[in-house]
Parts: structure tokens; sequence; C-alpha cells
């Protein structure tokens, strides 16, 4: 069976438009492996918030996120650095993103806590446990910050 020349054109162009729309889908981001380009902005991101510079620390965190999108330890982070700015939605927001993979995540973490704000996972360690550690303390920010959230609209 041969094509006339519109034909083939027309098959082109549905071609190039699937192609198109299948380029602008996004893909669903998956848990990558704890590997350097993930763990040194992180663990930079960790001495800059221990040392106050937050801007730094955030900027370090963003990094982790664009290359890792549900990055519980990038997220959580995220989500303390705006809960102290006082945009609890925001950190909300950053929480539940954090809640999406946490349970794949087997680095233990270092956790600080601050009193009367959300606990910060900032450095995983490089040694895996069993099951995630980073999970429940996530699931636990989440609920501090809803009862927080809940005492600012009263």
């Amino acid at each position: 069976m041969q094509r006339n020349g519109k034909g083939t054109l027309a098959m082109v162009m549905v071609l190039v438009g699937m192609a198109c729309l299948l380029l602008t889908i996004p893909v669903l981001a998956q848990p990558r492996p704890m590997t350097d380009d993930i763990y040194t902005p992180l663990a930079f991101g960790y001495d800059e918030m221990k040392a106050g510079k937050t801007d730094a620390a955030r900027m370090q965190f963003e990094k982790v996120v664009k290359i890792d999108r549900y990055n519980p330890y990038a997220l959580n982070n995220l989500a303390v650095l705006s809960e102290r700015d006082g945009k609890l939605k925001e950190a909300m927001a950053y929480l539940l993103d954090a809640e999406t993979h946490a349970e794949e995540y087997l680095e233990k973490p270092d956790e600080l806590c601050d009193i009367g704000g959300i606990c910060m996972a900032m450095k995983p360690s490089k040694m895996k446990g069993g099951k995630s550690s980073i999970a429940p303390l996530v699931h636990g920010n989440i609920n501090l910050l809803k009862i927080k959230i809940g005492k600012e609209k009263y």
C-alpha cells in the first residue's frame, strides 16, 4: 500500500504532536538513592542551618529537591524554615510532599528539635536502617503543625 504525500505528512504531524505531548507530561518523581549529589547539599544545608544562615540552607535544600523531588530530609527542613518564617501553610505543603515517599528512605537522620517548633531531620547519615526513620518524624511534624495552625485560627 503506497501513501500519498498528504497521508505521509499527516502521519508525521501526528507523531510529532504525540512526541510533544509526551515531553510536556511530567514524569512521576521517584526517590533517588542518597548519592553524593544529594547527600552533599543536604550536609551543607545542615551546617548552614546550624550556623543560622537560613537563606544559604534553603538554597542547599532546594538543590536537593530539584534532583530528588520528594526527598523528605530536604522537604522537612524547608518546612522548618517556612514555619520559622511564619509561613505555616507553605510549611505544611513541604511536609505533605515529604511524606509522599518517606517510607522508602532508610537513611537514619540526625534529629534536632526546637522547643515549640517542628523537628528537624536535617542530615541523613549514610547508614541505613531496616525501616524509615524519617517517615515517623515527618508524620509527627505534620501533626504538630496542624495543632499550631489550629491555634492561630482562634
